[in-house]
């Protein structure tokens, strides 16, 4: 009774620490990246692995001690065998001469034999018990090997599920603007300055062009009024002699026609062309 009394809390023991490391292994893991989780998934599979080769030399043990009572219940009853034959064999001589040997002899094999039987009970009781606790911890065995099977499954499972959440919540942070990561930071700097090159570029271009600009119109101004000053300076020297009185003169007043100022000097231009020819 002693040794199932150790074996059942060892196995309660094996069984409550798996579970408290999947309760701790799962509280960790909230925070942990792909590695730990992956780490504390292989520390477990063979804290496992460890608890399930101790229970099976256990049970192993248990396996050993049963079949060595059904050997020891075998070799009793064989016994008992014997000794009912001898005890007949006494019964039979003391029928044929009353020695009082005979008897004593009787009854030393049947009290044995009465021993033989109780002890054979007794046996018969632990094997029974044995055999049933063989049965649980076969079962729990299996359980337990079929959670050291699934960790791979979960494993990747749980990597999937928490990077994931995790990745999912930085995303959402990020658009909400409430976190910003190191890359981001770094991706941002680059656009900034792509877009600050961008606006130097264009600023240079544009006062570039703006430069080139001002200077062709202030060339073609400067070429156009000495153009048209030359021309006018030559025309007036040519008609110098000719032209002997006001030629503003033969102008009618003010007073009676109205004329714009481009109006004057058109008619007057004209007539000067005419009085050349």
């Amino acid at each position: 009774m002693g040794f199932l009394d150790s074996l059942g809390r060892f196995f309660s023991s094996a069984f409550g620490l798996a579970e408290g490391k999947t309760q701790r292994m799962t509280d960790k893991m909230v925070t942990s990246n792909a590695d730990a989780i992956r780490s504390q998934f292989r520390k477990t599979k063979e804290d496992w692995s460890k608890d399930y080769q101790e229970m099976r030399e256990a049970v192993a043990e248990l396996i050993r001690i049963r079949e060595m009572k059904a050997e020891e219940v075998k070799k009793i009853s064989k016994e008992s065998e014997e000794l009912q034959q001898k005890m007949a064999g006494a019964i039979e001589l003391y029928k044929k001469n009353p020695d009082e040997r005979y008897k004593a002899a009787y009854t030393q094999l049947a009290d044995k034999s009465e021993k033989n039987e109780q002890r054979v009970k007794e046996l018969e009781a632990e094997i029974t018990e044995q055999q049933q606790a063989i049965e649980r911890y076969k079962v729990r065995l299996l359980e337990l090997q079929t959670q050291i099977d699934s960790l791979n499954k979960e494993e990747a499972e749980t990597v999937a599920d928490i990077i994931s959440s995790q990745k999912i919540k930085e995303l959402n942070d990020r658009l909400s603007g409430l976190s910003v990561d190191s890359s981001s930071k770094n991706l941002e700097a680059i656009r900034n300055a792509r877009q600050k090159s961008k606006a130097v570029a264009k600023l240079s271009t544009e006062l570039t062009g703006a430069e080139k600009t001002d200077l062709d119109k202030e060339l073609s101004l400067a070429g156009s009024r000495s153009k048209h000053l030359s021309a006018f300076e030559d025309a007036i020297n040519a008609n110098k002699t000719s032209i002997k009185n006001d030629p503003f003169a033969e102008l009618p007043s003010s007073s009676n026609i109205s004329y714009n100022k481009k109006d004057t000097v058109d008619i007057e231009i004209s007539k000067l062309n005419s009085g050349n020819k």
